[in-house]
Parts: C-alpha cells; structure tokens; sequence
C-alpha cells in the first residue's frame, strides 16, 4: 500500500512541477477574481478604473485596467484564451489632452478585433 501510495504522490508532483505554468495561472486568476471583488465593494482606489466584459462560455475573456498617471493616463489590456490556457497583455499610454472615452473605445475595438 505504501509503495502505491508512494508512486501515485511522485506522479502528482511531477506533472504538477512539469505543468506549473497551468497552475501558477489558475493561481494567478483567482487572485485577480478577488482583487476585482475587493475592488468593487470598496468602491474606485488611487485613480484606478476597471471594466470588464462578462466571459461567456468558450469565449476569450478581456480585461481593461485604466490607471492614472503622470502626463495621462495607462490602459492596460488582459486577454485569457481559455482554449490555449494562455494570458496576453498589452499597455497603453493616452498622453492627456486626448479624449480618453474615445481613444478607450478605439483601443477596445482594435482588441475585438484582434
């Protein structure tokens, strides 16, 4: 029984060690869940906005994270591909004097695209 036990322990470890990416991501998106959750009960924190579109079944989910800064404003794009398990991220810079709805909106659509 031991040696069984053994063996099947020594499998879950390696597959976990050779697919941690798969974890650290699952990880990774759990904590973020309960940032965004944190985020909306305590309402907008430090000039930082957040918009997300609901993610339906075998759709790709996106994340918009606008955050002010020094000469305008970062928009940070997060796109999980749940068919590849994989993130991507894109940063944009809106300098300020720029309508930053508009330039929100044509960065959106530039990533539906895609």
């Amino acid at each position: 029984m031991t040696k069984w036990l053994n063996r099947w322990l020594y499998l879950k470890v390696r597959d976990m060690w050779d697919n941690r990416h798969k974890y650290e991501a699952q990880i990774e998106e759990a904590e973020y869940k309960h940032r965004i959750s944190s985020n909306k009960m305590s309402g907008l924190q430090m000039g930082t906005a957040m918009v997300e579109r609901g993610a339906a079944e075998g759709q790709d989910r996106i994340t918009f994270e606008l955050t002010a800064a020094v000469g305008g404003r970062i928009l940070n794009v997060r796109r999980y591909d749940e068919r590849k398990d994989r993130h991507d991220n894109q940063t944009y810079v809106i300098p300020s004097g720029e309508d930053v709805g508009a330039r929100v909106a044509k960065i959106l659509n530039l990533e539906l695209i895609k």
